[in-house]
């Protein structure tokens, strides 16, 4: 029992995207579903096996580096705890004021020189009343700015979610893709 959920930023755009899209969901569906693995680390090292074979890419001939980041929790309401993996996505844990950044691994799902045999790192976190979780990918906090033409940062997405952890996240999502839009202005989404 429990839930699995995910954040998956699959390479590519278009054609390409959208192939790697049906491969990780697949792959998610046959790891959770039917072989009911519900371990977030174990479900990215599975996932990464399914996607490099699936694309060839355990092969000298591959034609295929492609691939993708993640970032998966199980929540188990029997002891009620959250486990974290990430495949360099991370998760932010808001608790009493206090935000906690969890790295995702450096290890990326699928492309040709990732490491089937890595182990991701598993973190198990104890669930408290008013705890707030936030998983994204890497396109919200890269996104250059039309003035600035920086990266908008973890450092700013950290500061929006710390000022309004408290508020519905309606709100909350509100807020955040205001922010993303006024900060990118005419510039067209990178990712």
């Amino acid at each position: 029992k429990g839930y699995v959920v995910s954040v998956i930023d699959c390479t590519g755009h278009g054609v390409p995207g959208a192939f790697m899209t049906m491969i990780a969901s697949f792959g998610l569906r046959k790891i959770i579903r039917d072989e009911g693995i519900r371990a977030p680390d174990k479900i990215l090292k599975r996932l990464s096996y399914i996607v490099k074979t699936t694309l060839q890419q355990d092969t000298e001939y591959a034609l295929s580096d492609d691939g993708l980041d993640a970032a998966i929790c199980f929540i188990n309401p029997e002891d009620i705890t959250l486990t974290f993996a990430g495949a360099k996505l991370p998760l932010i844990c808001i608790h009493d004021d206090k935000l906690t950044y969890i790295k995702g691994d450096r290890e990326s799902i699928g492309y040709k020189k990732s490491n089937l045999s890595f182990d991701f790192t598993p973190h198990k976190i104890s669930i408290r009343p008013g705890m707030a979780f936030y998983m994204f990918s890497d396109g919200y906090v890269d996104q250059l700015g039309q003035e600035k033409r920086r990266r908008f940062g973890i450092k700013q997405i950290k500061e929006l979610l710390l000022e309004n952890v408290n508020k519905p996240f309606e709100v909350q999502q509100e807020i955040l893709v205001r922010a993303f839009n006024e900060y990118k202005g005419t510039r067209e989404i990178q990712d």
